[in-house]
């Protein structure tokens, strides 16, 4: 995953950041970019770590954790005519982009897929996220 971050100034911010991910348990890789601004993140595979919990560790390091780039794995369900995706932590309201054409090839049940993830509210992690899909793995 790709996590964009906000507030990072300094060399030292972006290295206690990096420090402050790897301490968490189920990152395989990690590495801080000040120059792009982004926290590239591998995860463990069987990992249990959730989007809400990296960001919260971004902001805990004092820093705004914004859009993010990730595949997720999970139960897609349709409710009301809108799609979500269910995962043992999370759940993800897919956003109909239209411009793309992959809404219209998604289908309920299990899936894995990649795209763009915005929390709904940034000041309150609420668990509760939009993602644009990008392409259905």
């Amino acid at each position: 995953m790709n996590q964009e971050v906000f507030g990072m100034d300094c060399a030292p911010c972006a290295y206690g950041l990096e420090r402050g991910l790897k301490k968490m348990d189920g990152l395989k890789n990690v590495r801080v970019s000040l120059n792009d601004g982004k926290a590239y993140i591998e995860l463990s595979e069987n990992n249990s770590l959730s989007l809400g919990q990296i960001q919260e560790e971004v902001k805990n390091n004092g820093f705004s954790a914004k859009k993010a780039e990730v595949v997720v794995e999970g139960k897609l369900f349709n409710e009301n005519g809108n799609f979500y995706l269910k995962t043992d932590t999370e759940t993800y309201s897919i956003v109909n982009d239209s411009s793309n054409g992959i809404s219209l090839k998604l289908k309920t049940g299990a899936v894995k897929l990649s795209g763009i993830v915005e929390d709904e509210e940034d000041k309150e992690l609420s668990g509760n996220w939009k993602i644009t899909v990008t392409e259905i793995l």
